[in-house]
């Protein structure tokens, strides 16, 4: 739909709207119908900002007219964000988001201050002011919590630390981040989990540890498909490509962030599409194309200039000053490489340093060397203020580069040396050999071949060392492998026999759940259900079976299943049986508010057949109404299942039973063999089933079941 269409659609809504208000003139209709229309601006706000925009204008004129101040402020902060939205952070994102703080400020909305110090937040931090961005943030966290918001809690939490990282506080920037990680864990918010997560992989490749990276944005990346979040996918993309580029595979770090683009592009998202740009200008660099390099960087710099973020236009002039320095075209790309330094000088951006650097490359190219060392060295006492590892490095490479060139090769040797030695820490060969060789010129004669003498020595005292020690170390390997190797085939062994011995018990279970006899009832249910013209009943009854039946088949097929879905297959089967009994007893499943049914998975199959016994031995047989009470709760890290019942109790149900008693045995005996399994396997002594008769005032009054199952948490 056009933005043409959308707003016709919309004035024809508002209009009938009107006309409804108009008949009934209700102050209170006015307010729901305004309350409606903040929530369609904040729905369109990233989607279609110029139709949010719209709504939220309509919402604060309708406000203003009846005096709902509460309106005005949603429509203020609704605004606000859809001009955030747009990257416009000129006065109108400032105006509205503090407007909106100061209608919340009067009417002591502490969740809508919080949301509005939120938003305020971001408007400081695209105008380079990360200090009162950082501000801000820290007033809508507290007031977030003080309203027990925890999701606002997070993304306060998630700002702050993307601009402690920004300012490469990367110590604050985790302490943060992680604090967001523990409070979306503890509500369950798996998309709010991923966005946090995602953060997390940002500092860590900040930091330079790729490998925690790499495994940090996969778990991002897991969580968003599991819930099919395609910009958070698109997302994890960009990280993923952004790894393979730090790791030199040029092809797959492009693939992953093409990807990416047209998700971005199709979803409005400017930020995201203007870093995609970036990412993808740096591997066609890698990669020398120069050229193509170039056409990405200013799609990305016009991003940048119609969202006015004057942090990211300098970057984009930085990063077209490099790619220019490479294709020699020195004198545009000192232009570009002053124009970084100036604006970032103006918003104290912190990458100034690097920009610092890159100037001094282009004048070094010129062979201004005094400035290219000025520059130089500024980028130099800036990095070492910062504690920027990395960037010291590369200042000090540089410099050396510049003193070896004016003849200064004492300063050059002192600057390399340093060089060397901090990338050292990040292993990096090449930086050695660059030192290596710089030693070999400064040093005498005299020493050179003494260095190669003596290691010429050390290497004949090792080899004769080794060829002693070759026939003791063929042997241990031998014996080693062969170790490995029978361990290996001892434990494979055992596992093969655990599974196969699982199996077994899954598969007799099965046919013990698959109870013929129920089945026959059941199917005969139905079809007094049908001779009696009750085809809505017979209906019922008939798509409960079925479920109930596919349910059994695809668990047996798992060794472990989410908790949820064990407890609809024991509600299909106690409905089921309350249908064919008429309603003769009740039932009740309890949840403790600790569990998440959907994050924790179970052994499947061992509810129903505890159930099953107690309603055919020991409801059935009671002349008053039965009930069954099922609980789980998590105890000493297992799952405690406890079905209770008020039947008629084991003594009496056995001089009852009959036939169904060699049943029940086998349900009973199995359900002991799997536990004593999972017993075994996970060597934890607490897993087991107990039985217990209850009584009332010496009197069988029921039954109670308390099995101790593990469990398994999907998501962490």
């Amino acid at each position: 739909m056009t933005v043409h269409a959308a707003l016709f659609t919309i004035l024809l809504v508002t209009h009938i709207q009107d006309a409804k208000i108009n008949q009934v003139k209700s102050a209170e209709i006015d307010t729901a119908l305004i309350n409606l229309q903040t929530r369609n601006a904040f729905t369109e706000a990233r989607r279609n900002t110029d139709v949010a925009i719209f709504i939220a204008r309509k919402a604060l004129t309708d406000s203003r007219k009846i005096s709902y101040k509460k309106g005005m402020a949603d429509a203020s902060i609704a605004l606000g964000f859809a001009y955030l939205a747009k990257y416009n952070i000129g006065d109108s994102a400032l105006f509205y988001n503090m407007q909106a703080y100061n209608l919340y400020n009067e009417l002591g909305d502490i969740r809508g201050k919080a949301r509005a110090c939120y938003g305020l937040s971001y408007v400081f931090s695209f105008k380079g002011n990360l200090t009162e961005s950082e501000n801000y943030a820290s007033h809508s966290l507290n007031y977030f919590e003080e309203a027990g918001d925890k999701r606002g809690t997070i993304n306060s939490y998630n700002v702050l630390s993307y601009l402690a990282k920004q300012q490469k506080d990367f110590n604050k920037a985790q302490i943060y981040i992680h604090k967001a990680i523990e409070t979306a864990g503890s509500i369950g918010d798996t998309l709010t989990l991923a966005d946090a997560k995602n953060s997390l992989g940002n500092i860590l490749k900040d930091m330079a540890l790729f490998k925690q990276a790499i495994d940090t944005y996969f778990e991002a990346l897991n969580l968003w498909e599991h819930k099919g979040d395609s910009n958070g996918i698109s997302i994890a993309y960009g990280s993923i490509g952004l790894m393979y580029f730090y790791q030199k595979e040029w092809d797959k770090a492009l693939e992953f962030n093409l990807k990416k683009l047209p998700v971005s592009q199709k979803a409005g998202d400017l930020w995201e599409t203007s870093k995609t740009y970036n990412t993808i200008a740096q591997i066609y660099n890698a990669q020398h194309n120069y050229d193509s390099a170039l056409i990405y960087l200013r799609k990305g710099l016009a991003l940048s200039e119609k969202m006015n973020y004057p942090t990211g236009i300098a970057a984009s002039y930085h990063n077209i000053a490099a790619t220019l320095l490479r294709l020699s075209q020195s004198d545009s790309a000192l232009v570009f490489a002053k124009n970084a330094v100036n604006i970032a000088r103006e918003t104290d951006d912190y990458a100034i340093v690097d920009y610092y650097i890159t100037l001094a490359n282009v004048l070094q190219a010129r062979k201004q060397y005094r400035e290219a060392l000025q520059n130089a060295l500024t980028a130099y006492g800036l990095a070492r203020k910062q504690k920027l590892p990395l960037t010291i490095s590369d200042a000090s490479a540089l410099i050396s580069d510049i003193y070896s060139k004016i003849n200064r090769d004492d300063l050059a040797y002192r600057y390399l040396k340093e060089h060397t030695q901090l990338r050292d820490s990040i292993s990096n060969d090449e930086f050695l050999k660059q030192v290596t060789r710089l030693e070999i010129q400064y040093d005498f004669d005299k020493k050179q071949k003494e260095a190669e003498f003596a290691r010429l020595e050390e290497s004949i005292r090792h080899e004769n060392e080794i060829r002693e020690k070759n026939l003791y170390l063929y042997g241990l390997v031998a014996l080693l492998v062969l170790l490995a190797l029978i361990s290996f085939l001892f434990i494979r062994h055992n596992r093969l026999q655990a599974q196969y011995d699982l199996i077994g018990l899954e598969q007799r279970l099965l046919r013990a759940q698959m109870n013929p006899h129920f089945i026959f009832n059941s199917l005969c249910a139905v079809q007094d259900f049908i001779l009696a013209d009750k085809p809505q009943d017979a209906n019922i009854f008939l798509t409960k079976i079925a479920r109930l039946m596919r349910n059994i088949l695809e668990n047996s097929r798992e060794e472990y299943i989410p908790l949820g879905k064990e407890i609809e297959t024991v509600r299909l089967y106690l409905d089921l049986q309350k249908l064919r009994f008429e309603n003769e007893f009740q039932y009740n499943i309890a949840l403790d508010e600790a569990i998440d049914p959907e994050n924790i998975s179970v052994p499947p199959m061992f509810t129903q057949p505890c159930v099953e016994n107690s309603i055919e031995h020991g409801l059935l047989p009671l002349k008053e109404k039965g009930h069954i009470e099922i609980s789980y709760c998590i105890n000493n890290g297992l799952l405690k299942l406890e079905i209770l019942d008020n039947g008629i109790g084991r003594d009496e149900a056995a001089e009852r039973a009959s036939g169904k008693e060699a049943k029940r045995s086998v349900s009973k005996v199995l359900t002991e063999e799997r536990l004593g399994y999972y017993r075994k396997t996970l060597k934890k002594k607490e897993i087991g089933m107990e039985i217990v008769d209850l009584f009332d005032n010496n009197k069988p009054a029921g039954t109670k079941v308390v099995i101790m199952l593990p469990y398994i948490n999907i998501y962490s």
